[in-house]
Formats: C-alpha cells, sequence, structure tokens
C-alpha cells in the first residue's frame, strides 16, 4: 500500500508543479495596459460608462483601475488547474479595499475575458455570462497597442 501512495504524492505534485508555472505564465501574459472592449453588467450593457477607464496590470499580479478621479488598486491570484480558470482580487485601495472579488477568466493573446461577482460572498461566476438581476460583470478587453 506504502508503493502505491508515492506514486500517487509524486504525480500529485507533477500536476501541482505543473499548474503553478501555468499560472506564472498567465500572470505574466496579463502584464501591460487594457482597453475595454464590451462591459456588461446584471444583463445590461455599460460599455460607453467605462470606456475611459484606465486599466494596467503590473508584474506579480497587481492591477490599477482608475476611472475619472476614482483610482482603484490591489492584487490577484490565478488559478490555472480549474476550469473555468479562476481569480481572486483582493483591493488594497480605492474603492475596494479589503473586498476579495471572486472572478474567472481567460486570456487568449490580446484578448482577456473576466467575469466578476459583485455581489461578494463566497459565489464565483460559474460562465461567462452577466444576467438580468445578477451583480456579475462581464469586461472584455483587449491589450493596449
Amino acid at each position: 500500500m506504502r508503493a502505491l501512495l508515492i506514486p500517487a504524492f509524486v504525480f500529485a505534485a507533477i500536476c501541482s508543479a505543473s499548474a503553478d508555472d501555468k499560472s506564472v505564465a498567465d500572470l505574466k501574459a496579463m502584464v501591460g495596459k487594457w482597453d475595454i472592449a464590451k462591459a456588461e453588467l446584471g444583463g445590461k450593457d455599460i460599455t460607453e460608462h467605462l470606456k475611459n477607464m484606465k486599466f494596467e496590470i503590473a508584474e506579480g499580479g497587481k492591477y490599477t483601475a482608475q476611472l475619472g478621479e476614482e483610482k482603484d488598486v490591489g492584487a490577484f491570484t490565478v488559478d490555472t488547474a480549474k476550469k473555468p480558470k479562476e481569480m481572486d482580487i483582493k483591493g488594497d485601495g480605492g474603492p475596494n479595499k479589503g473586498k476579495l472579488i471572486k472572478a474567472i477568466y481567460k486570456l487568449d493573446g490580446d484578448t482577456m475575458t473576466i467575469c466578476y461577482e459583485l455581489g461578494g460572498g463566497e459565489t464565483r461566476p460559474a460562465k461567462f455570462e452577466s444576467k438580468d438581476d445578477t451583480k456579475l460583470l462581464l469586461v472584455n478587453y483587449k491589450r493596449k497597442k
């Protein structure tokens, strides 16, 4: 029995390292300035309201978002082992200071899609959609050239 546990442990460790490598790769791929291509909150298009937002991701999962004079700063972690990939965002300053926002994301070259649960609690979006009567914010970002 002990001989069976060792290969299982080694396999689990290898899978974990692989997921960590993918998470690091995703964090590096996200670094840069992003424009909002489309945004929906509670099933309603709010792209026009957010079109002038400045959004930048720095090394190590740090972010800054600024709309007018309001600035939100914080950090996030990603989990590439989950399907869809998960993101936990922690506000360090601004309107989201001290808040934990659960999200899912997908990254495809210069396009990034994030679905945020703005309702708080332990729930996380299951799909990339924003339905009526929810606090789901779905944003499609395009990398700034």
